[in-house]
């Protein structure tokens, strides 16, 4: 996954392109209506906020075009930072979908994200109770504090995002729903990958280390 993700602002010089996923510096124009005029850009703090401008950013890396009209984000559909090579299929699924639609519906991401929270729990052993129930099991079983605490941040912007007869405001972002998404990077790459290459690393000791390691430890094997 990307470790620097930054979301598409027209007033920022530089941010993670969503055509290429290079973090990239961006040559800005505008085109102004309803008297059309283009003018080129060259430094993001020139751009203007408002009506009647459509603004063009240009990727230095890649030279594809993002665009908004009177300040409102149009080209392309943005995906967020890809999920962890080790998340299992059935959160990857519903985190691709939350990464395809937030730009759009930040709280349909936000629900979303917090369902795979849910299947990532159950992914990891504990399919029994309610998430709070499921993450203090996991708890109980070493997950370390860091992990814990990120996997109730899901847990509760999650839950209220999607509470019922409830609008929440403080919630219902792009800012947001992009934290969700790398906080559950953070947790695979705790739980799942960072377990799975120790384990490999274990394995290629030669076997009279492993043997010995295993003695230590109270393994009668």
């Amino acid at each position: 996954m990307s470790s620097k993700y930054i979301h598409p602002d027209n007033l920022k010089e530089s941010f993670t392109c969503p055509h290429c996923g290079t973090l990239s510096l961006m040559h800005y124009s505008v085109i102004e209506y309803p008297y059309p005029g283009y003018k080129p850009i060259l430094d993001a703090k020139d751009m203007k906020r408002g009506t009647g401008w459509v603004q063009i950013a240009i990727c230095h890396n890649c030279k594809q075009k993002t665009i908004w009209i009177d300040n409102i984000y149009i080209y392309p559909d943005i995906v967020a930072e890809t999920p962890n090579n080790d998340m299992p299929e059935s959160v990857k699924q519903l985190y691709n979908e939350a990464a395809l639609i937030y730009n759009k519906s930040p709280r349909a991401a936000c629900a979303l994200l917090r369902l795979a929270i849910d299947r990532l729990c159950d992914e990891l052993g504990e399919t029994d109770g309610d998430l709070n129930n499921k993450i203090g099991a996991l708890v109980e079983k070493g997950l370390p504090k860091l992990v814990q605490q990120a996997l109730d941040v899901v847990r509760v912007i999650g839950n209220k995002a999607v509470h019922p007869g409830q609008i929440a405001f403080d919630v219902d972002d792009k800012d947001t729903a992009v934290c969700l998404m790398h906080l559950l990077n953070i947790i695979v790459e705790r739980m799942i990958s960072e377990p799975k290459e120790i384990g490999v690393l274990f394995q290629s000791l030669p076997d009279s280390a492993k043997k010995s390691i295993l003695k230590r430890d109270g393994d009668k094997t």
